[in-house]
């Protein structure tokens, strides 16, 4: 069966309300004849009769009656959809689809958020988690408008906007005895539990740089599924985590956590922001962008000087 037409759910709608072909005719501007033609295809396609006709009024049938109730919603259904799609395209309306790591998730982008909903209060925002190498895919499918991770390779079709530089360190319990030494080298770790967060493909990699290149190997750790139960098991004394410093301020600030350096100069990472490079450039996509930068500048990530003397670490004035 042929699917029904919107001409024809319209038709039928006003008929069924008006009970006149004169007046259906006046109000969608056709003719008499167009629209009792209509009806007759529509009721041909069906194989039922959906109206009774008396004289130059018409009263519907069961059959009729039945497809009133679903015509009615189909009809406002597209209305809906209309309303809406004006709506979208006045000035302050929109959608913002970003993507972002579980880091950056939790603690940067709800301060991001906060700054674009004050200027752009009617946008819709969907926010979707997961490592770096997932969200270029989805971003390059078109399902994202803005990736937020680490610096990898792309294809051709994407551009990044470089954001700050961090470092994976080492965070320590105050109790722990290695935090007495001055200088850790990689021996005074190699019996040591490591507990770092097993869905970043990219931060592992790292992590198993510094002791696969080296003769000391990585003999036991424990991965888990978040960066708040990495700092609870290193402050039960479970081992020592693997995480940028700027995951632990309320922890720095407290004394209840302390942060080292890796003994190994390969632990640095790239922040950036990535987009479709065709993509239509929106103000409020720019705004996002701007907001990004200067949320990461307030917070002062990446600020700090690293072992290989990166004077700045933050990108203010990158173009993309």
């Amino acid at each position: 069966m042929e699917i029904l037409e919107t001409r024809q759910m319209l038709a039928f709608n006003e008929l069924a309300k008006l009970g006149s072909f004169t007046k259906v005719a006046d109000k969608l501007g056709l003719t008499q004849s167009a629209v009792s033609h209509t009806i007759k295809n529509l009721e041909k396609q069906l194989d039922v009769n959906l109206f009774q006709r008396l004289g130059k009024n018409v009263t519907l049938t069961i059959e009729g009656e039945l497809l009133l109730t679903f015509s009615d919603q189909i009809i406002k259904q597209i209305k809906s959809a209309q309303d809406g799609i004006q709506n979208a395209k006045r000035p302050g309306y929109g959608r913002l689809r970003i993507g972002a790591t579980v880091c950056i998730s939790q603690y940067v982008l709800p301060s991001i958020l906060r700054e674009v909903r004050k200027i752009f209060p009617n946008y819709q925002i969907k926010v979707i988690t997961e490592d770096t190498k997932k969200l270029i895919s989805l971003l390059e499918k078109g399902k994202l408008d803005y990736a937020i991770g680490l610096n990898l390779p792309t294809s051709s079709c994407l551009k990044s906007t470089k954001l700050f530089y961090d470092q994976i360190e080492m965070a320590i319990s105050p109790m722990h005895s290695i935090c007495n030494k001055q200088i850790i080298c990689l021996e005074d770790i190699a019996d040591e539990e490591f507990i770092y967060y097993k869905n970043s493909y990219e931060t592992f990699h790292i992590i198993e740089d510094v002791f696969c290149n080296h003769p000391t190997t990585l003999k036991s750790s424990i991965q888990v599924g978040s960066m708040a139960a990495i700092k609870e098991m290193v402050k039960f004394g479970m081992g020592i985590g693997l995480l940028p410093k700027w995951t632990a301020p309320e922890e720095i600030s407290s004394g209840t956590l302390e942060f080292r350096e890796l003994p190994y100069d390969k632990t640095d990472r790239v922040w950036c922001i990535y987009e479709l490079k065709n993509d239509t450039l929106s103000a409020a996509k720019q705004t996002f962008i701007d907001i990004c930068k200067d949320v990461i500048k307030d917070r002062n990530l990446g600020a700090e000087s690293s072992r290989n003397d990166k004077s700045i670490k933050f990108f203010p004035n990158l173009k993309k």
